[in-house]
C-alpha cells in the first residue's frame, strides 16, 4: 500500500475518533464507518485479486455485524430474542468472509469459527425461548448424549475409510 492511501486511511479514522470523542456522532455511526471503511478499503485495494487484503474484510464484516446487533437492540422484536442474535450476527460475518474468500483453495478456516458461533447463537435462542429448556436440567442429560453421539460418529466414520 502506498503512503498516499495508509495517511488517507489514518487521517479519516482519526477525524471519527475525534468526532465520537466530541459525541458529535454515535457510536453505532461510528462503528458503521469504521467497518463500511474497511470494506470499501477491501474492494479498493482489488478484494479477491490479492490474498493479503483478507486484512480488511475481516474487520470490516465483523464491526458491521456488531454495528448492526447494536442498532437492531433498538427495535423490541430484536431486543426480546436476546443475546443469541449476536452470535447469529457473529458468524454470519464469518461465513461472508468465507464465502468471498472461496478464491483461495486453502481457505476454508472462516466456516468453522462462523458455523460455531451461527450454531452457538440459535441454541441460546432455544434456550432462552423455549419453555422445557428453561429448567436448564435437561442439558445435564442432553449435553453429555450429544458428545457421546457425537464421539461414536467420528470413530464410525474412521472405521469406513
Amino acid at each position: 500500500m502506498d503512503k498516499k492511501k495508509l495517511g488517507i486511511i489514518l487521517i479519516v479514522i482519526g477525524i471519527f475518533l475525534l468526532l465520537n470523542t466530541l459525541n458529535l456522532i454515535g457510536e453505532d455511526i461510528f462503528i458503521y464507518f469504521l467497518g463500511g471503511g474497511f470494506i470499501v478499503a477491501y474492494f479498493a485495494f482489488g478484494a479477491r485479486k490479492y490474498y493479503r487484503n483478507i486484512g480488511f474484510l475481516i474487520p470490516g464484516s465483523i464491526l458491521l455485524a456488531l454495528a448492526l446487533f447494536s442498532d437492531l437492540q433498538r427495535i423490541e422484536f430484536f431486543r426480546n430474542i436476546g443475546g443469541g442474535l449476536f452470535f447469529i450476527l457473529l458468524g454470519s460475518a464469518f461465513l461472508i468472509v468465507f464465502i468471498h474468500t472461496r478464491a483461495f483453495s486453502k481457505w476454508d478456516w472462516p466456516i468453522y469459527p462462523g458455523l460455531a458461533l451461527f450454531i452457538f447463537g440459535l441454541f441460546i435462542i432455544t434456550v432462552e425461548k423455549t419453555e422445557i429448556l428453561k429448567d436448564l436440567t435437561i442439558l445435564n442429560y442432553l449435553f453429555p448424549i450429544l458428545l457421546i453421539a457425537a464421539g461414536g460418529l467420528i470413530i464410525f466414520k474412521q472405521k469406513e475409510k
